[in-house]
């Protein structure tokens, strides 16, 4: 019997090879920083050479903007709850946090990329804004992140109305618990970084953001 001609391997699809680009862009950045790292240090490891980037990102800059793109998109999901979660809003208010807080930390790369937005506004590049498509209150309201604002604004109105909260804009509500994440994460100590103690690191930083939360909104502070 004849021997079959042994098939070439085939070309990964463009959307793959896209994908293989990021996840270790991803991976460069949660371990170097935004700006520790080369088109060629992501080229090197998937046996690329550095023009087949080209292919799929124009540059470096656009490589991070695609990324931020994919983090706006999971960002977008964040704060879901099931419609019976308004009936018991401070429970549904305290998963969300939590929610939140896990989101940040399984993706450090984000948060990196968020500090350096924050750092040169209007003075570089800001690949969260440029990704989102605006700046921030924009993006609440109009862009890809306002269906998120709105599940916010609609819990913080069910507190209210069931006295557990006081009446609160879902903008400063935001404002406060993701400013206050993003410094706690990467200050005084990086914990960003793997390391043995993760777990109890991420169950730490649920509490006290947790804790932030519910005291600014509550109607009555807790242990007051």
């Amino acid at each position: 019997m004849p021997r079959t001609a042994k098939q070439p391997p085939r070309a990964q699809p463009r959307t793959a090879t896209r994908d293989l680009i990021l996840d270790h862009a991803e991976h460069l950045i949660a371990r170097k920083g935004v700006y520790g790292f080369t088109l060629k240090d992501i080229a090197d490891p998937l046996g690329f050479q550095v023009p087949a980037i080209y292919k799929h990102y124009k540059s470096r800059d656009d490589v991070l903007v695609a990324l931020s793109r994919r983090f706006i998109a999971l960002l977008s999901q964040q704060f879901e709850y099931p419609a019976a979660g308004l009936e018991h809003p401070t429970q549904t208010l305290r998963a969300i946090v939590g929610a939140f807080a896990r989101f940040h930390m399984a993706h450090p790369a984000y948060v990196r990329l968020s500090l350096i937005d924050f750092a040169t506004p209007q003075g570089g590049m800001e690949y969260i804004r440029l990704a989102a498509g605006g700046p921030f209150r924009a993006n609440l309201t109009a862009g890809p992140l306002a269906a998120m604002y709105r599940r916010l604004a609609a819990l913080l109105t069910a507190g209210v109305e069931a006295g557990e909260f006081r009446p609160t804009e879902a903008v400063d509500f935001y404002r406060l618990i993701k400013s206050t994440l993003l410094i706690r994460l990467v200050f005084p100590d990086d914990l960003l970084v793997g390391g043995g103690r993760r777990r109890a690191i991420q169950r730490a930083v649920e509490e006290e953001l947790w804790d932030l939360a519910l005291r600014y909104v509550a109607a009555k502070i807790p242990g007051a």
